[in-house]
């Protein structure tokens, strides 16, 4: 039994890992490689080119509650199987995207969605119902392949770019989608995507001994201590890390997409700028290791408050401008915490509010989120054009990491779940006795 969950759970992992280099490090966070020959082939500006990403972040974010109580229902595997086939036929089709509505529909609203459905939401989802005792870790392992895909992926984009032109490095994403990850979920993943379709319960446990447990009252497949979609926003914990998250990923969002013009506007090249966030998201890459480890073995208000912590400290180093061992230090110890984020955040709800409605909460928590990045970019730009600087953004960054750290530790505890009362036995039951 243990064998056989062992093989299963890292053959999920792997998927996981896998559509998360491709999906994001593919399809979404090498867009930047296109702007310049998709504006010079086509003749159309940077800002109708980057409205284009607005679109997908604003359907991202609809779409993940819907995304998510579908995963909870119909299951991953008929789930992720559309999701894939959407994205694969999206990417393939900008081939003929020849008029900037069709550029709009394919890549903001179709891929959008597709990503979505094999996205981050599906991947936590396999890991908070596989793993219980080192659920912290594999959310970190199948995060990580968020940063490094962005590392892997962008410079293959590119190599195809330049010898085949754009409209056929998007084929070409379209068929490693096909192949790297429809073909895997269509041959390997089951039913819910859950260990309960292989035969095992979370952490290779039996399928007697998971009843067994779930029958219990202390045990964390008890279905009492799983909360209901409603019941998780009503509670104060839900929101706490929702609009701490959310503010947090503002103030990422400003850094992201203003971080390298800022610091190319202080006199360095565009090379130093790019090294400065290839340093953060290798530093990502430890933080999603590291603090996946960290959830695993430490209070999660104590673990939220520390990824917050060292993003808000690192941000002087850049207001300092102390030349570019500062911003290297800044990149490094900044992409530590923004790593651990993307950890946390699913890993909290799956222990707050349990495995049965996991993928619908993650998916509001997800859209608000993904809707306070956006607005995150719009403000950096808006703080720059009116003061022609950059260091109130900066400042915003750290009120905005300060003001969640407070949150979390005010609000970010445990929430109890009162105990549903017994339904009475049927009068029946009584005339029998």
């Amino acid at each position: 039994m243990a064998r056989g969950f062992r093989f299963w759970s890292i053959v999920m992992v792997l998927i996981c890992f896998v559509l998360g280099i491709v999906v994001y490090g593919g399809g979404r966070y090498s867009f930047g490689v296109f702007m310049k020959p998709v504006a010079e082939t086509m003749g159309w500006s940077r800002t109708q080119i980057s409205l284009a990403v607005t679109i997908n972040l604003i359907c991202y974010g609809i779409s993940s509650p819907i995304i998510g109580w579908l995963l909870d229902t119909i299951g991953a595997r008929r789930v992720m199987i559309t999701g894939a086939a959407m994205m694969t036929v999206s990417l393939c089709a900008m081939y003929f995207a020849h008029s900037l509505w069709m550029f709009y529909f394919l890549y903001g609203v179709a891929s959008a969605f597709g990503a979505n459905a094999i996205g981050r939401i599906a991947q936590a989802s396999i890991v908070a119902n596989w793993f219980i005792k080192r659920r912290g870790l594999m959310m970190g392992v199948t995060a990580l392949s968020i940063g490094l895909g962005t590392a892997i992926m962008a410079p293959v984009v590119r190599l195809f770019l330049d010898h085949y032109g754009w409209q056929l490095a998007f084929v070409a994403m379209g068929v490693m989608m096909a192949v790297l990850v429809l073909l895997p979920i269509l041959l390997l993943v089951k039913g819910q995507g859950r260990p309960e379709d292989r035969g095992f319960g979370p952490d290779g446990i039996s399928l007697e001994e998971a009843r067994a447990q779930r029958s219990g009252s202390t045990s964390q497949l008890n279905p009492q201590h799983d909360w209901k979609v409603s019941e998780a926003l009503s509670s104060k914990a839900f929101w706490a890390i929702t609009i701490a998250m959310g503010i947090s990923y503002m103030a990422d969002y400003i850094v992201l997409l203003h971080g390298p013009a800022d610091f190319e506007d202080r006199g360095h090249s565009g090379a130093i700028a790019a090294l400065v966030l290839s340093i953060a998201t290798l530093a990502s890459c430890i933080g999603r290791l590291g603090f996946g480890w960290f959830a695993d073995h430490a209070n999660l208000k104590v673990g939220f408050s520390l990824l917050f912590g060292l993003q808000l400290v690192a941000t002087p180093l850049v207001l300092i401008d102390g030349g570019v061992s500062t911003l290297y230090a800044f990149a490094f110890i900044w992409g530590i915490g923004y790593g651990g984020a993307a950890v946390y955040m699913p890993y909290a709800i799956a222990a707050y509010f349990g495995r049965s409605n996991f993928s619908s909460i993650m998916g509001w928590t997800t859209m608000v989120t993904v809707f306070c990045g956006s607005i995150g970019g719009i403000l950096g730009g808006l703080i720059h054009d009116r003061y022609q600087s950059y260091q109130l953004a900066w400042l915003s960054c750290m009120t905005f990491w300060a003001v969640a750290i407070i949150i979390m530790l005010l609000l970010g505890g445990k929430p109890d779940k009162k105990p549903a009362r017994p339904e009475p036995l049927p009068q029946a039951a009584f005339s029998e006795a």
